[in-house]
């Protein structure tokens, strides 16, 4: 066998053995239980479970998804992230309840203010994410709170995921300003990142 011929089978081993082990690697999503609950009202919802927690609604149209032991060490009373669903109002209405506004030129989310005041108050403490799942798209929005003694003061959110004519929106706090390493944030997008619609017949048909 010529030399060329060695190397091309050896480089072949190599290269065909290398890509078999990258397409057999399951996701890292798949070693993580799925959650899923019925809010009635036309919503069921599922999210991947990373933090060992619970999903479940105690009223219709609303649900929780929270942890016994929070992802990390907050003063941040427990972690949490409340859903409501709710029915898509038109011209970006259920978006500006929860703080944003779709920019059609830009094809983002953008913070939304009431007027110039709140927006000249509001802008230089605000951030708004850009949020996609499985077959959802949406926004997170954070807030600072400007008022009150510093020593107390937090950082709020709120998001909207939107699925066909139907989203699940909610607010929280994450962090408080004074103790930067125990934001939730990294771990609400997280699981806002997994969250699924869950299409049947029944949730179409419900009121």
């Amino acid at each position: 066998m010529k030399p060329t011929s060695i190397v091309a089978l050896l480089l072949c081993s190599v290269v065909c053995r290398a890509n078999a082990i990258l397409t057999a690697a399951p996701s890292t999503d798949d070693k993580y239980p799925v959650l899923s609950v019925n809010m009635g009202a036309g919503c069921a919802i599922s999210v991947i479970d990373y933090y060992k927690g619970h999903l479940a609604s105690g009223m219709i149209a609303n649900a929780s998804y929270w942890t016994e032991e929070p992802p990390i060490s907050s003063t941040i009373e427990k972690f949490s992230i409340r859903f409501k669903c709710v029915d898509i109002q038109p011209s970006n209405g259920t978006a500006r309840e929860y703080g944003a506004s779709w920019d059609t030129r830009g094809k983002r989310w953008r913070p939304y203010y009431e007027d110039n005041a709140e927006q000249r108050l509001a802008a230089p403490v605000s951030r708004i994410y850009q949020v996609r799942s499985k077959n959802a798209t949406g926004f997170l929005r954070t807030t600072d709170q400007i008022n009150g003694d510093e020593r107390q003061r937090v950082r709020f959110y709120s998001f909207c995921l939107f699925h066909e004519n139907k989203a699940v929106c909610g607010d929280g706090q994450s962090k408080m300003l004074v103790e930067p390493k125990g934001d939730y944030l990294p771990y609400i997008l997280r699981v806002l990142r997994s969250v699924s619609f869950i299409d049947s017949q029944s949730n179409r048909s419900s009121p």
